[in-house]
Order: structure tokens, then sequence, then C-alpha cells
């Protein structure tokens, strides 16, 4: 029970909102891993505490913008996200002190930023339901951006010094005006920083689509390994030696892992083989997601589609018995049947136009069902007592939304098989009432006894040959999950059917 609790939340946190602030800590940590240059405890604590501190402001910012909306949301987050950076930099500018603290941190406020544009564009996108946009955030594109953001970071870093490949290590600076000025060698740059972490990604895209999708999918994760490992082998090296053809390489210093000319030094190897271990596992997690996805995109249209299907069960149903109705009065000549035909053009037209539809306003199905029975009413008159409850408020509501022809199912079952079944005198009550987004029904009609006597199975199991109020459970159940209660009881002379739904509002 614990641990099912502890997975519900610990799932739940990290899709909610607020699950950007466990990738800023695992990114705090990270950076200050990589940032220190004599790791110790205390020198690798130390910087953990100073990172926390710079990007606390900007944290507080971005946890207000989620607990308010719009103007005030986006103030909070626009000086958290640019307002905060921007004076960081001037502070780096013009105190020394400050400088001499924050050393070496303008990257973790461009990652974050990238941090933050992710999770925007995954909690925005989703909503929006835009499948062709959608479907251009693969994992080949994404990793494709993020080595075109390097590449130009990394350009601008390298166009605002002299001789950067001659001064290493370089501090993280980007002068803009510099980068202006000389445009050209920003782009050469550019260029070659492409070409370098495109090497890289070389390795990627052949361990996803060859070695992954055609190897491991066709003979097995031990083939995979195999042939993972002599592919790293040989492509190492060779890369490794396009790397060291770009004139950004100098004879001391060199793009490549290990830092010298030598294309076959076992660091250049083992990066590329961190390069094809780490993509491993996002490969199969990327698959795996978009599997569930096509999963749950499938149930969903099975699930729409059974939706329709009962809906046309009930319409035909309705349709035949009201016209069975009419075709008995028009023989008989009664004079109340200019009004049914009135009375049923009403229904057609909101069967035909409305019926079909997702939801309608509770105003419309209200309307529906109130024609319904005033036209029953004037073909039962002679034996039945009909009373209807229906505040007027409730019948001109348009504020909520509820499924078309599902209140029309429990007034037909109790027409079919409460006053129709019998020619001795019955009764029908109808109530409804609305109280907040609860919407309450409640059928109660009589049962000819002999009727009952005359049944083996329980009434609730016969109600309606199968359809009427099972097709109704089962649209409750898959377009109500958990918002609805059915409640059916038969007794020897009297039926009652009481059902609560939670109502969409229209808003």
């Amino acid at each position: 029970m614990f641990s099912r609790s502890f997975s519900k939340t610990f799932f739940s946190y990290f899709f909610s909102p607020y699950m950007p602030f466990s990738l800023y800590l695992a990114f705090i940590v990270s950076y200050a891993f990589l940032t220190v240059n004599e790791l110790n405890w205390i020198t690798f604590t130390e910087r953990v505490c100073v990172l926390t501190i710079l990007i606390s402001p900007a944290l507080l910012c971005k946890y207000q913008s989620l607990k308010h909306r719009k103007v005030v949301a986006y103030t909070w987050w626009v000086v958290g996200f640019i307002g905060l950076p921007l004076l960081h930099i001037i502070l780096l500018e013009n105190y020394i002190a400050y400088a001499a603290t924050f050393f070496n941190t303008l990257l973790i406020f461009v990652c974050l930023l990238a941090i933050e544009a992710i999770t925007l564009l995954n909690r925005y996108i989703k909503p929006m339901n835009l499948t062709r946009l959608k479907d251009k955030f693969t994992m080949d594109n994404i990793l494709l951006a993020i080595v075109i953001l390097f590449s130009l970071f990394w350009s601008l870093v390298f166009n605002s010094v002299d001789n950067p490949m001659e001064n290493q290590p370089i501090h993280v600076i980007i002068d803009l005006k510099r980068n202006l000025l000389r445009f050209d060698e920003l782009l050469a740059y550019f260029i070659q920083f492409l070409s370098f972490y495109l090497c890289g990604y070389f390795l990627y895209w052949v361990n996803h689509h060859v070695l992954i999708n055609k190897v491991m999918a066709r003979f097995g994760v031990f083939h995979y390994l195999w042939t993972a490992c002599i592919f790293t082998l040989i492509a190492s090296p060779l890369l490794s030696q396009i790397a060291l053809f770009l004139p950004i390489n100098s004879t001391q210093f060199t793009l490549l892992p290990s830092g010298n000319s030598d294309p076959f030094d076992s660091w250049n190897l083992r990066i590329a083989f961190i390069i094809m271990a780490i993509s491993l596992p996002l490969i199969l997690a990327f698959k795996w997601q978009h599997q569930v996805a096509e999963v749950l995109k499938l149930k969903q249209q099975n699930t729409e589609a059974e939706l329709k299907w009962l809906q046309q069960q009930i319409n035909p149903h309705f349709l035949f018995n009201t016209l069975n109705n009419l075709y008995s009065m028009v023989l008989t000549k009664k004079a109340q049947a200019p009004q049914c035909i009135l009375q049923l053009s009403n229904l057609l037209r909101f069967v035909v136009y409305k019926g079909g539809n997702h939801r309608v306003s509770l105003k419309d199905e209200i309307a529906y069902l109130t024609d319904y029975i005033a036209l029953q009413q004037i073909r039962v008159s002679h034996k039945a007592t009909l009373t209807i409850n229906i505040d007027q408020k409730l019948a001109e509501n348009t504020q909520f939304k509820i499924a078309p022809l599902l209140l029309i199912v429990l007034i037909e079952n109790a027409f079919k098989h409460g006053i129709d079944a019998t020619d001795k005198p019955a009764w029908l009550s109808v109530d409804l009432s609305l109280e907040g987004n609860e919407l309450s029904v409640k059928c109660h009609n009589s049962i000819d006894e002999r009727l009952n006597n005359s049944q083996s199975k329980p009434q609730e199991k016969q109600i309606d040959g199968g359809l009427g109020l099972e097709n109704l459970q089962r649209r409750l159940a898959l377009d109500y999950t958990n918002k609805h209660q059915l409640n059916i009881s038969a007794q020897p002379h009297e039926f009652l059917v009481t059902l609560t739904v939670e109502l969409e509002n229209n808003g």
C-alpha cells in the first residue's frame, strides 16, 4: 500500500508543472561537478551552495509564476528568466568581488533557459493538439537542435576572444559587439563546431536507425551488442580523423576528447562508447513513450466508436416506437395527430442535428425530453397519470453540457415496460433537479403484477430486451467514468431508477 501510494505521488510530481525544479537541482549538481578544478567534498559542496544561491531568486520567480495566472504569472517569469540573467551579466562586468564569487556561471543561466524552454514547450503543445507540429519533435530533431545550439554557443564564445585554441582553458564570455563585427569568423567557427558535433550525432543516428531498429529488432540483444562494439571501434578513429581535419585545431590543443592529434587515443574511443551507451536507453525510452501514446490513441478511438455505436442503437429504437404510435393515432383519426407530428419533427430535428454530437447543452436535452413526454402523454392519457417535475430554471440552463440522448432511455423504458405493457391504470413520475454541477434524475413507474409473475428473470435484467438500460450503463461507464451513479430498484408493483451525473461546464 505504501509503495503504491509513494509511486503515485512520485510520478504525479514528475509529470506536474513543478517537475522542472528537479531538473534544475540535477543540473546544479552536474554543473558543480564539471566546473570544480580540484574536486573534493569541500570544494564540491561549496560550489553547489554558490550555484544554489545564484539561481534561487530565479526559482522563486518560477514558483510564483506557477501560483498565479495570466499577466502576473508572465511578469514573474520574465523577471526570473530574463531580468535576473541580465542583472547577473551587469554585476559580473562591473563588480570584481561578485565576479570572483560567481565565476564561470554565465553558462548556467543559458542552460536554465534551455530547460525552461523545453518544459514550457512540452506544457503548451499538448493542449493545442497540433498533430503536425508535434510530429516534428522527434528524438532526431531534438538532438539535432541541441547540436546546432551548442555549435552556435561555442562559436560565440570562441569568436569573443583572440586565439582561443592557443589560450586553453578559456573563460565563457560572449562579446556580442565583437561577434557582429566579425560575423565571417563567427560563421567559420559555427561550421567547424557543427561538423565536430555532427560526428557524435552520426554515432547516435547509426545506433538508433541501424543497430536498434534493424539489428536489435530483428536479431536480438546479443547481435546488437557485438555489432555495436565493432561499429564503435571502427567509427571512432575515422570520426576523430575527420574532426582533426578542421582548421580550428592547433598543434597544442584539439577539439577531440583526448585533446591531442592522435585519432586512436583511448579517450576518443571511451567517449564514443559513452555516446552509444547513453543513447541506447534514451532511444528505447522514446520508443516506449511513442508506443504508449499510440495505444492510448487507439483506445480513445475505440471508445469514441463504441459510444457512436451505442447512440445509433438508441436512435432507431426510439424512432420505430414513435412511428408505430403515430400510425395508430392516424388510423383512429385522433385530433391530436397533427400535434404529435409537430412534436415528432422537433424530436427528429434534435436526433439528426445534435444526436451525434459529443455534448449538447442541458437546455436542449431537457427540451427533447419534454417534447417526448408531451408526445407520449397525448397517446396514453386515457390510462396513465404522468407527474413531471422539472424546474423552469433547469429547463433554460445553458451553462452545463450533457451527452445527447442519455436521459431519454429512462423514460422510454418506463413507457415501454410500465405503461404500454398493461391495459390497467398506470402511473409515471419523473423528477429532475440540479445541485451545483450534479444532475439528479428520478424515474418512478408502475408495473403490472401479471407481467412480474410471468417473468422468470429479474425485471432489471429484462427491462429493455437487452438494449435500453444496458446501453445506458455502458455509455455511462465510457463517457462518465467515476462521475455517475445509477441505482435500479425493482418491486412487485413499481420500478425505480435514479441517476446522478456530474455535468461539464459550458463556460
